[in-house]
Parts: structure tokens; sequence; C-alpha cells
């Protein structure tokens, strides 16, 4: 399993994390579940910059099947073999209904201004670059540690709110020390 908070204190997730689409194995960063629609040897790019009191995450993505819509987002956990395992998105104001297993589908909370959307139509060539701008950052107590890609374009109803099927791949957010981040130090 990758680097979590709880298995390495003194970590949190760098400004810059990337990776090429493989099959899990121990370790791996960038883990793909179904190779039809994201392709072994796929890459992606996931940049955070937190300012103040703002967050802008970036992600740039090739290799894809060309012309396909995905849902993507940050999840609160890193990847492992199972696409589950990287627990629900990261919600800014967390759904105090959502739970282990219960997802957030709540438009209340699951919602593009209190997730981190990147949802994106991949061109001709299966490249394609999203961009989420928030008006608050993340808790350090709790930073999301994956980018993961969905099926679908993500859901905004009521009940199915901030849902985009099946876990299609997972990348892992690069762990560095959580000083590096900080004003005037590493």
């Amino acid at each position: 399993m990758s680097a979590v908070p709880d298995a390495a204190p003194g970590l949190e997730p760098g400004p810059v994390s990337s990776g090429t689409f493989r099959a899990w194995r121990e370790g791996a960063t960038a883990v793909t579940y179904d190779a039809a629609a994201v392709p072994v040897g796929a890459t992606a790019e996931v940049s955070v910059n937190e300012a103040a009191g703002s967050v802008t995450v970036k992600a740039e993505l090739a290799g894809l099947v060309p012309g396909r819509k995905y849902g993507a987002h940050l999840h609160n956990n890193p990847c492992t073999a199972d696409p589950a395992e990287a627990g629900p998105h990261y919600q800014h104001r967390v759904d105090p209904a959502a739970g282990p297993g219960k997802p957030s589908v709540d438009p209340v909370y699951a919602n593009p201004a209190n997730e981190i959307w990147l949802d994106f139509t991949t061109d001709a060539a299966g490249t394609a670059k999203a961009t989420s701008v928030q008006q608050w950052r993340f808790d350090a107590a709790r930073p999301p540690w994956s980018f993961v890609l969905h099926a679908e374009g993500t859901h905004t109803a009521h009940g199915e709110a901030g849902t985009a099927g099946a876990r299609l791949a997972c990348l892992t957010r690069d762990p560095v020390p959580a000083y590096v981040n900080q004003p005037g130090r590493g």
C-alpha cells in the first residue's frame, strides 16, 4: 500500500504528482483497473496550488481512449489493488450522512463547489486537461491522497449526486515531508 498519513507520519501529498498507469503491483502509484478504458501506458499529472483562501487543481492526461468522457475527482485515500479503498471524494464540508461504504449523494455536499470535480472528454489523440478552482483550501489534517478516473461524467441529481460509475484508474499523490509546503521551509 502507498504511504498514508497514519503509516508515514510527517508526510503529506506533494504539489505535483504524475504517473504511468499499469496493472496493480505493490508500491504502484498509478493503477488501471480497466485497461480497455484506461490503457496500460496512459499517463496523468495532477498539480495542486494552494494560495490564500483558494486551491487550484489541474489534471493533464494522455494515452486514454479518444473521444471518451470520464469522471474524475480527488479522493481521500491512496490507491490500492481494490478501487474502493481510495475512499470517498474529498469534501471541503463533509457530508455527515456519509460514511464507510455509504458515499455522499446529497447535492448539498456532493457538488463541484464542495468537491474537486475534474470531468473531461478526451480529444482525438486521447489527451485532455481539466481544472478546478475552489475558494477554500484543503484541510491539512485530512488531505486528498488520490486522483480517480471514473466510467461516467459526474451525476448531479439528488440521490446520485457525485456518482460517476465504476472506478477505472487511480493515481496516488506523491508524499512529501509536511514541512516542504510551508512558507519559508524546504
